[in-house]
């Protein structure tokens, strides 16, 4: 039995809590340990809002489609969550492999030579793994208020984490970094407590499951599309730590802040990312292509609306939240202003392409993001001002370009699926009635054989 009480209730709260509770967590640590020492950690921090996203979010997505798919036509949901766990343990075995050959170039370039960050890193892949797997069955299932207590228990763990750590005299910052890794596994853990497996839908032959070969072409392109969206996303914080050659600096700590402040709309958008992506799927499944529209338009214009009121919020209050992060922590308020900008210029992207998912059109939604970045760096390489404003004003041009890039896919998608279900209705109709019109000649000639 799914959950009956409004899903936004459950998701908006974990959603705060999970965000509010990642930048205390950055604050804690920045002022534990200070901001050069903290730097690895937000690299971390990083890497695992990016990379460790990038390769397991398309395990959520696949699951959470795949079981509201099945779920819809009475059809197993053990095929698709077989399968998609199957190829999840693939790209974990093949990322763990590359992170233990390449752990001593990527601690120089990353960490200035830390290399148990890249195994702490491995680490959070496997938790990463595991957590992405558990919400994309809590949503695919409806119990997102289990995904909310999920996100809830992420944030506070980690803050707990961090202020037992201190509280215990530890101002290691490997031993900082470790809560990262093991918050969402446990989260994780604690959310699927109690709950039965029993109450999902039971088998039925109504909607077959996708052949293997469409299973993994889709997973290839969710993978695709999630690690180029979280490139696009962090690769600021890649091109600045790039630029002064992997060395641990005040800046790099001061850029991850204040893109975790510019970008708290981002994260009340990951809490209803699955529940629009399992309502978007119902629609496609049902031929709604009408409801798709309009359901777009009303979340584009709210993601607009409240954008300018964040854009605003920014430039009154944004540098100010910044120094709470620590000593050191500082930034441009135009700079901050921009990321705001593009952060909500991301939300609509990712609006848009939740949509072209529903469709099945992944690789489409893949298409965007390098037209993004192509866009990024070549305003990142041409710009003449310093590398703050340089990295924000690049990253706005290219959050414009995939937003542009996103919504022309999305209506030629919607034209095309809209006109080949109005093809397939009107075959059927029309096979209808022929028959019916055999069926009547058949009975006229049986009356006249009639004595």
């Amino acid at each position: 039995m799914t959950e009956r009480r409004s899903p936004l209730v459950a998701l908006g709260t974990g959603t705060v809590l999970l965000g509010g509770c990642n930048y205390l967590y950055l604050a804690l640590v920045g002022n534990i340990v200070g901001g050069v020492a903290s730097a690895p950690v937000s690299v971390l921090w990083t890497m695992m809002a990016g990379i460790a996203v990038g390769l397991f979010q398309p395990v959520e997505q696949m699951l959470s489609r795949g079981i509201a798919r099945a779920r819809d036509g009475g059809a197993s949901t053990r095929p698709i969550v077989l399968r998609t766990l199957g190829l999840a343990g693939v790209v974990l075995a093949v990322a763990l492999v590359l992170l233990l050959v390449f752990a001593e170039p990527v601690g120089r370039l990353l960490f200035s030579g830390q290399t148990e960050f890249v195994y702490l890193f491995g680490v959070g892949l496997v938790a990463s793994t595991a957590l992405f797997a558990a919400r994309g069955w809590l949503a695919g299932t409806g119990r997102f208020g289990r995904y909310g207590l999920e996100m809830s228990l992420e944030g506070v763990l980690k803050v707990l984490g961090v202020v037992a750590l201190a509280a215990g005299g530890a101002t290691d910052p490997r031993l900082l970094g470790s809560v990262l890794v093991a918050a969402p596994i446990a989260a994780a853990a604690v959310a699927l407590v109690g709950v039965r497996r029993g109450e999902t839908v039971p088998e039925a032959p109504h909607v077959p499951p996708t052949p293997r070969s469409s299973d993994l072409a889709a997973y290839a392109a969710l993978t695709t599309g999630s690690l180029l969206l979280q490139l696009f996303v962090n690769v600021g914080v890649i091109l600045a730590q790039v630029a002064v050659s992997g060395e641990a600096t005040a800046y790099t700590a001061s850029l991850v802040a204040a893109l975790a402040v510019a970008r708290v709309p981002l994260f009340l958008f990951n809490a209803v990312q699955s529940l629009m992506l399992t309502r978007f799927t119902v629609d496609v499944q049902r031929a709604r292509f009408a409801a798709l529209v309009r359901s777009l338009a009303g979340w584009n214009v709210a993601v607009l609306g409240l954008g300018v009121v964040w854009v605003v919020l920014v430039w009154l209050t944004g540098a100010v939240v910044v120094s709470w992060f620590g000593e050191g922590y500082e930034i441009a308020t135009t700079d901050l202003v921009l990321l705001a900008v593009s952060c909500v210029l991301q939300i609509v992207t990712m609006v848009v392409t939740q949509a072209l998912l529903a469709l099945h059109r992944e690789r489409s939604a893949t298409l965007v993001w390098p037209v993004g970045l192509a866009v990024l760096l070549a305003v990142y390489l041409l710009s003449p001002a310093d590398l703050g404003t340089a990295v924000a004003a690049s990253m706005v041009a290219g959050t414009a370009a995939t937003a542009a890039a996103a919504t022309a896919l999305a209506a030629w998608s919607i034209r095309r699926a809209s006109a080949s279900a109005s093809a397939s209705a009107s075959e059927s109709a029309s096979a209808s009635a022929s028959g019916d019109s055999s069926a009547s000649a058949e009975l006229g000639r049986g009356a006249r054989l009639e004595p």
